[in-house]
């Protein structure tokens, strides 16, 4: 099961029938006040939110608005047929598709499955796979290539350079480092960022790989290009 399924819809006797149905598919959350609906969502985090367009107690239009701004969830939106400068207000607001009845259940799982996967597509796409120049870094597999070599990098390290990389037009701070790779419960030792990025600038050296971790003094790291390469974030395609 594992993904989350919220609907917002003031007919009881319909939400029922969503709810008995998609249960079988997510974890569902159901409420007819949009508000409740709303502060639920923050909270719960779901991966699908559907939208009745025609809730009383809020304005569907400015919910979708506000889910839009605080989650990342899929939103579609519900209901009666609508004008196309409605459909197109619902669009410009965040939703991901605008469905009118009739629509039978079976349909509407199909739709949400896709976009699930597509979703899913674009954040390994856009999230999980970034670059350096020619290093190429894959957050799924926790693969680092340079061109067709491959390089082998502990977690740690992994996680150390992946912030560098991601970060690669700024200086990222020891601090940062230290949040991102230990926790907030280690901030007072900050010896083993020097040893692990010693152990990150041998690896590239060893492999021949002209980049490298640049101190800046009194500020943090910051990466490096040896050569005369042009660097700019990529998507590995």
């Amino acid at each position: 099961m594992g993904k989350k399924l919220l609907i917002l819809e003031e007919d009881s006797q319909y939400s029922n029938k969503l709810t008995q149905h998609f249960e079988n598919f997510f974890e569902v959350n159901s409420f007819s006040n949009g508000l409740q609906g709303l502060i639920t969502a923050i909270e719960w985090k779901p991966n699908i939110v559907l939208i009745n367009h025609s809730l009383l107690n809020v304005n569907s239009l400015e919910l979708c608005r506000q889910m839009r701004q605080k989650l990342g969830s899929i939103i579609i939106i519900l209901g009666k047929p609508l004008t196309d400068d409605s459909i197109i207000q619902y669009f410009e607001a965040g939703a991901d598709d605008v469905i009118t009845y009739p629509i039978t259940f079976p349909v509407l799982l199909c739709k949400i499955k896709v976009l699930l996967e597509h979703t899913a597509s674009k954040k390994t796409t856009e999230e999980d796979r970034i670059q350096f120049g020619r290093l190429a870094m894959n957050k799924t597999t926790h693969k680092v290539h340079f061109d067709k070599k491959v390089l082998n990098f502990t977690k740690k390290e992994f996680s150390i350079l992946w912030t560098l990389v991601n970060k690669q037009d700024e200086v990222v701070t020891r601090e940062e480092l230290l949040r991102v790779v230990w926790s907030y419960e280690h901030l007072d030792d900050d010896r083993m960022i020097d040893t692990h990025l010693n152990r990150i600038r041998k690896k590239l050296k060893e492999s021949n790989i002209q980049i490298t971790i640049k101190t800046v003094w009194g500020i943090g790291y910051k990466l490096q290009v040896e050569e005369g390469e042009p660097i700019e974030l990529a998507v590995k395609q």
